[in-house]
């Protein structure tokens, strides 16, 4: 078995990887966005940090659960089972209560929203429409995820 510190490497060198050539709503390399979630997450320990690193893998790229409880183990895959957005799914009523159950997937869906947060003014320049709804959204979950 890899240690946490090996684990975190490879976790990291997925997210290189699988989410090479992606961009975010500005333009900007995905990479970026998943590196300051992970820096965010780490104060909560390796496993947090390690969820991080692969929250958008299953959602965005070809990686599976299957394959990320055999490199990582059941409680990485549980977390990132927790911050993966099914299709059909409802934000509110079924995605943020699942994220809601898992410690590692609250930790790290604080951290991505705070980072998503922080993008708003940029984001505000280019389509103040879509930066007020997300603004709006950001906020109400944040309410539901730090309530305690």
């Amino acid at each position: 078995m890899l240690s946490a510190d090996n684990l975190v490497a490879v976790a990291r060198e997925w997210a290189i990887r699988h989410h090479e050539g992606q961009v975010d709503k500005l333009g900007r390399a995905y990479i970026d966005h998943v590196s300051d979630v992970a820096k965010r997450a780490s104060s909560h320990g390796t496993e947090a940090e390690i969820v991080a690193w692969l929250h958008d893998i299953v959602e965005d790229t070809s990686v599976t659960l299957e394959q990320i409880e055999e490199t990582f183990g059941s409680t990485i895959r549980g977390g990132v089972e927790g911050m993966t957005r099914r299709k059909g799914e409802d934000y509110f009523d079924d995605y943020l209560p699942r994220v809601q159950k898992n410690d590692l997937a609250r930790i790290v869906k604080v951290a991505d929203m705070r980072h998503n947060m922080a993008k708003l003014d940029a984001l505000r320049a280019v389509n103040p429409v879509e930066a007020q709804r997300l603004s709006s959204k950001y906020a109400r979950a944040m309410g539901i995820l730090t309530a305690s």
